[in-house]
C-alpha cells in the first residue's frame, strides 16, 4: 500500500511535468484568439470570449480518463518511454500548429506502433535520440494497440458527449454568391491515464498478465496526459447532428481496434493491422462527413418565410428563452419578419415583452416568451444570418 500510495504521488507529478499539460492552453488559447478575431471580422462583435475553448475543454477529458486508467492498471498496460516519447512529440508539433484533426489517437497512437515497427537500429551520434532508438525494443505493440483502442474509445465519447453543442458560427460566400452560415467546432481535450512504465518503481506489479513478463521487473507509475483533438466544419446539415454521428462512429472504430488488439495477444502483429485500420478507418470518418456535408443544401441560409437562426449570444434573454440554432422564428409579437430589420421593428412593436412563435428542427411549431428589459440585447442575443446589405440592426 506504501509503494502504491508514493507511486501515486509520484505520477501525478510527473503529470504536470509533461509538456501536453502545457500545450493545452497554449493551443487553446490560440484557436480562442483567432476565433475572436474572426467573429469581430464578420459579425462586428465577439460571440464568445477567448477562453471558451479553453473553459469548456479543461475538465472534460477527466472523468473518463480516470475510468479508463482502471483498464490500463487492472490489465497491467506496461508502455516503454519511447513510445510515450513519441506520442507526446506528435501531440505538441500539431496541437501547436492547431491542427486538431490529427490529434486524433488513430494518428498519435498509430504513428507510435508504425514508427517501432519499421524504425532501424541507427545510431545518431545525439545521446537523446539514441536513448530512444535502444529503447524501441522494449516497446510491445500489442500494449500500444490496447492504448489506441482505449483512446479512440475516449475520443468517441468526449465527441458524442462534449464536443456537441460547442461549435461556433461563422459566416461565408457560397457557391452562388449567398451570404451562409456555417458552424465550426475546434476543441482539444486532455485525458489522463495511468500507465506502468519499465523502470524503478513498484515492484513484481501484475505478473498474471499473459503479454508481458514482468515477474523480475520493476515499473514506475505515471499518470500521462494524452491529448485528444477534434475539428469539424459543417454547413448542409445541423452540427450538432453532424457531430453526434462522428463521434457514433469514432466509438465503433474503437471497438473494432479493441478486438484486433485481443486478436494481437496470440499474433503479435496484428498489432500493426489494427494501427492501420484505425489510421485508415479514421481517415474515412473524416471524409465520409465532409461529403454528407458538402451533398446537402446550406442549412443555414435566407429562409423565404421567417429568420433561421444561426447561433446564441451566451447569457443573452434569447438563451432563457431556449432559442437554438437551427430554429426558424416565424412570428414575433404577431409579425411575421422578413428580415432581421423587421425583426427589430417587431420587438418594439411591444416594448416591454417578447412573444415568438417558432419552428423547431423537427418543425414543429412553439412559443417563447419573456418579458424584455433594459439592457438586453436589442435583438436579444440572436444571431442570423442576414441578407446581403442588411446591416442596420448589427451591434458595435
Amino acid at each position: 500500500m506504501e509503494a502504491w500510495l508514493l507511486e501515486g504521488l509520484k505520477a501525478i507529478g510527473r503529470f504536470f511535468l509533461h509538456p501536453a499539460v502545457y500545450m493545452f492552453f497554449i493551443s487553446s488559447f490560440l484557436v480562442g484568439y483567432w476565433r475572436v478575431r474572426r467573429e469581430r471580422k464578420e459579425f462586428s462583435f465577439k460571440v464568445y470570449d477567448i477562453l471558451y475553448e479553453t473553459r469548456t475543454s479543461l475538465f472534460t477529458g477527466v472523468s473518463i480518463g480516470l475510468l479508463l486508467s482502471l483498464l490500463t492498471i487492472g490489465v497491467g498496460l506496461v508502455l516503454s518511454k519511447a513510445s510515450l516519447t513519441v506520442i507526446a512529440l506528435w501531440t505538441v508539433c500539431f496541437a501547436l500548429l492547431l491542427q486538431y484533426r490529427y490529434l486524433s489517437a488513430a494518428y498519435s497512437v498509430g504513428i507510435a506502433i508504425f514508427f517501432f515497427m519499421f524504425v532501424p537500429k541507427l545510431q545518431t551520434g545525439m545521446p537523446f535520440a539514441d536513448k530512444l532508438l535502444a529503447d524501441t525494443e522494449g516497446t510491445s505493440l500489442t500494449a500500444l494497440a490496447f492504448l489506441l483502442s482505449f483512446l479512440l474509445f475516449a475520443e468517441g465519447f468526449l465527441i458524442t458527449r462534449r464536443a456537441v453543442g460547442g461549435s461556433t458560427p461563422r459566416i461565408l460566400k457560397g457557391k452562388r454568391g449567398l451570404t451562409i452560415g456555417m458552424h465550426v467546432c475546434k476543441r482539444l481535450w486532455i485525458v489522463p491515464l495511468f500507465v506502468l512504465v519499465p523502470g524503478d518503481g513498484v515492484k513484481e506489479l501484475f505478473a498474471w498478465w499473459p503479454v508481458i513478463s514482468v515477474d523480475s521487473h520493476t515499473f514506475s507509475l505515471f499518470l500521462v496526459p494524452f491529448g485528444i483533438g477534434f475539428s469539424n466544419k459543417t454547413k448542409g446539415m445541423l452540427p450538432s447532428k453532424a457531430i453526434f454521428y462522428t463521434g457514433r462512429r469514432v466509438t465503433g472504430l474503437s471497438l473494432l481496434v479493441f478486438v484486433l488488439a485481443l486478436i494481437s495477444l496470440w499474433l503479435p502483429s496484428i498489432a500493426i493491422a489494427a494501427a492501420g485500420i484505425a489510421m485508415l478507418g479514421r481517415f474515412t470518418i473524416t471524409i465520409r462527413g465532409r461529403i454528407e456535408d458538402e451533398k446537402e443544401p446550406p442549412y443555414f441560409s435566407v429562409q423565404k418565410a421567417g429568420l433561421m437562426i444561426l447561433d446564441i449570444l451566451p447569457g443573452s434573454a434569447a438563451e432563457e428563452m431556449d432559442l437554438q440554432p437551427g430554429e426558424i422564428i416565424a412570428k414575433v409579437n404577431g409579425i411575421a419578419p422578413e428580415t432581421v430589420r423587421d425583426f427589430y421593428t417587431a420587438l418594439q412593436h411591444q416594448g416591454a415583452f417578447c412573444k415568438m412563435e417558432v419552428i423547431d428542427v423537427n418543425g414543429e411549431l412553439r412559443l417563447a416568451q419573456r418579458a424584455v428589459y433594459a439592457g438586453d440585447h436589442h435583438e436579444l442575443g440572436v444571431l442570423f444570418v442576414r441578407q446581403d446589405g442588411d446591416r442596420s440592426t448589427e451591434a458595435v
